[in-house]
């Protein structure tokens, strides 16, 4: 645990100044002028910029593509009580042109009856969060901490979940939060287990022991006697253009279990945002589909995000009447034959603790949460009910919180 303070400034009762309150435009010290975007408009003038940074990322992420912010952020921001959440992407520019974006939201949550002022991550599902950085992402990370040391007043937490380590982002961030002397803390959050993609699957199969080389031998034997009844399994590379497929992935997440229980489907739950995600993505090179299929009938399907040389299983399902074809596990060599004919180095399964995934896997990567405290009191003291009192009124009755 990393902790770095100073005694707080003077405390300030004021209630949360919003959107408008916030400066258009704030100078840093690593000379970066700061543009705060809290508009929809904003954000739609920011496109073909943060397109830019995100194609040429060194590490791309699907999670941090303008278009997956867009559709979530306008989803959320109808679910959102007024006032209590907007959009507070920062943008940092040198010589006028935008060199790096931070996709944050504001959001006031209440826990205990206090409310917190909340700098964070979107709240979509995402195992991987991060800022999209340009060619000075030591620079760009100074100057975010510095706008926001300079904007204390305006919030209470800065909680960021989920923030990927790619070898060089936890130096960047201690070096320049020392800076600051802001409060912070850096919590670890459970791993993405990946598989290296170094070989076609039958070269990696060879490698597993002979019980695992013979599940699959027999599983690839039952495909091939149902391929004689129309079994089929395709790789789709424009889910965009496949008359009904969103459909049929709902449908089939509709029947998925996890340990005998039905799973609430995710797809169902938020249609026109999966549709809008297929629209802009898809023809972007963002998505592929790997989708078994008896005739008409979907058998199974797993979908994943093309991100640079990896690949990202992000959801699956299947139709329970043919689990005895272990579907999913097929589509996942289907897939992994796929990443390594096309050039891609890893096939990750994301965020999950399922057992298959640490069983499969050649490595993992590493996540954080940075939680940041505004030096305020009475910031300080909200943040206290927010992240520390919940735990110890659980662990007084024996029970662990919710993160």
């Amino acid at each position: 645990m990393d902790v770095q303070s100073r005694p707080p400034s003077n405390p300030s009762r004021s209630a949360d100044p919003g959107p408008a309150s916030t400066p258009p435009l704030a100078t840093t010290s690593s000379g970066y002028s700061l543009e705060v975007v809290t508009t929809e408009d904003g954000l739609s003038n920011l496109r073909e910029d943060w397109n830019l940074l995100s194609d040429a990322a060194a590490f791309p992420n699907v999670f941090m593509s303008f278009d997956w912010f867009r559709v979530w952020n306008r989803c959320f921001a109808l679910q959102a009580r007024c006032g209590r959440r907007h959009p507070q992407v920062l943008v940092l520019k040198r010589g006028g042109r935008v060199g790096g974006i931070a996709p944050f939201i504001h959001r006031t949550a209440s826990r205990f009856g206090v409310a917190v002022r909340k700098v964070e991550f979107l709240e979509s599902e995402s195992s991987y969060n991060d800022c999209v950085w340009g060619n000075d992402p030591a620079g760009q990370t100074a100057a975010l901490w510095d706008f926001l040391a300079q904007t204390e007043d305006q919030w209470d937490l800065v909680d960021l979940r989920s923030v990927r380590e790619t070898g060089n982002v936890l130096p960047h961030l201690k070096i320049s939060l020392a800076h600051t002397k802001l409060i912070y803390r850096f919590l670890p959050e459970n791993p993405c287990h990946y598989l290296a993609l170094d070989a076609p699957w039958p070269e990696m199969l060879s490698r597993r022991s002979r019980s695992t080389r013979h599940t699959f031998q027999t599983q690839e034997r039952r495909l091939e006697e149902m391929r004689a009844e129309g079994l089929r399994i395709r790789i789709i590379e424009d889910p965009q253009n496949e008359p009904r497929l969103l459909e049929k992935l709902i449908a089939l997440e509709g029947q998925k279990e996890i340990d005998g229980k039905c799973v609430d489907p995710w797809m169902a739950r938020y249609p026109e945002v999966f549709q809008s995600l297929f629209s802009a993505l898809g023809p972007r090179g963002w998505i592929s589909v790997a989708l078994m299929e008896l005739g008409d009938l979907p058998v199974a399907c797993v979908w994943a995000f093309r991100c640079g040389k990896k690949l990202w299983c992000y959801n699956r399902a299947f139709n329970p009447a043919y689990s005895r074809l272990s579907p999913g596990t097929m589509l996942d060599t289907a897939l992994i034959d796929y990443g390594f004919a096309h050039g891609y180095e890893e096939y990750d399964f994301l965020y999950g603790r399922e057992p298959y995934k640490m069983k499969w896997s050649t490595g993992s990567h590493e996540r954080f949460r940075l939680v940041i405290w505004s030096r305020r009191w009475i910031s300080r003291a909200r943040a206290y009910v927010y992240l520390d009192l919940k735990e110890a009124v659980y662990r007084r009755w024996g029970k662990k919180a919710d993160p």
